[in-house]
């Protein structure tokens, strides 16, 4: 489950249980002076309010009321581990291997992957991949494959990572943007009409993104002309957000204007 949860979003579609999950997501561009470079995309997701989640709903199906007690928590959890502990492991290499087979396959002309990683640490799961590319406006090609291969248009909030990324030449000055997604907001829209006469839904959605954190890190060599990143560390470029902090706001489009 935790296997198809991540790297399904890492290489495809994202699965239901993913709306109950807590994510840190990083995307990152390292830019050369002829615009090739690297790129990559690193999310962990913490499955503790999916499990509270399924706790909440068994609570609630047993004709109880109110919030789950700490030790239906604690028995939810331990389901939970134990169910993924029953997976065989073979099973487990031979699926993580043939995801990786089809995420490789996905990339389009020019853009190569360097490498994918997926690691386990019990209720929170990391999936990471790095590509190469010639020309770095290759990078709006990308579209991450579904776990099935079939397609399921909008299922994943990061199916398309950078499709929002433009660099424009300006002569002397380069200028890159890429405009803020917000996760929580797609998948409240893919949740349509089911999210609107379901609280259960809706609740879970705010669960998941409550302590969010998205950030995107832009290297250049090149000299910063202007930007509105939240950071900034010599010739890179930090835009970076936490959910739970009230004050913090991703500017709509990151900006960033560089002379060669």
């Amino acid at each position: 489950m935790k296997k198809r949860l991540v790297l399904t979003m890492a290489a495809g579609a994202v699965a239901g249980l993913a709306l109950g999950g807590c994510f840190d997501v990083e995307q990152s561009v390292s830019l050369r002076r002829d615009l090739s470079g690297t790129a990559g995309f690193n999310m962990t997701v913490d499955l503790e309010p999916m499990i509270a989640f399924m706790a909440a709903m068994q609570h609630s199906m047993s004709g109880k009321a109110g919030d789950p007690t700490p030790e239906e928590l604690e028995a939810a959890r331990k389901d939970f581990l134990a169910k993924q502990k029953s997976e065989d492991p073979a099973k487990k290499q031979q699926d993580v291997a043939a995801q990786k087979a089809q995420l490789e396959k996905s990339m389009p002309p020019g853009i190569k992957l360097l490498g994918s990683s997926f690691e386990d640490r019990g209720t929170k799961v990391s999936a990471r991949f790095e590509v190469g590319f010639d020309d770095v406006r290759k990078l709006a090609q990308i579209k991450l494959p579904d776990k099935s291969g079939q397609g399921q248009p909008g299922s994943n909030p990061y199916e398309d990572p950078f499709s929002q990324l433009k660099v424009v030449d300006e002569g002397p000055t380069v200028l890159v943007t890429f405009g803020s997604v917000n996760p929580a907001a797609r998948m409240q829209e893919q949740a349509g009409k089911d999210a609107a006469q379901n609280p259960e839904m809706t609740k879970m959605i705010e669960s998941a993104f409550k302590n969010a954190r998205f950030a995107f890190r832009l290297e250049t060599p090149f000299e910063v002309v202007e930007t509105n990143a939240t950071r900034r560390e010599g010739h890179t470029l930090y835009w970076e957000i936490k959910a739970s902090d009230p004050k913090a706001q991703m500017p709509p489009t990151l900006m960033a204007r560089f002379k060669k």
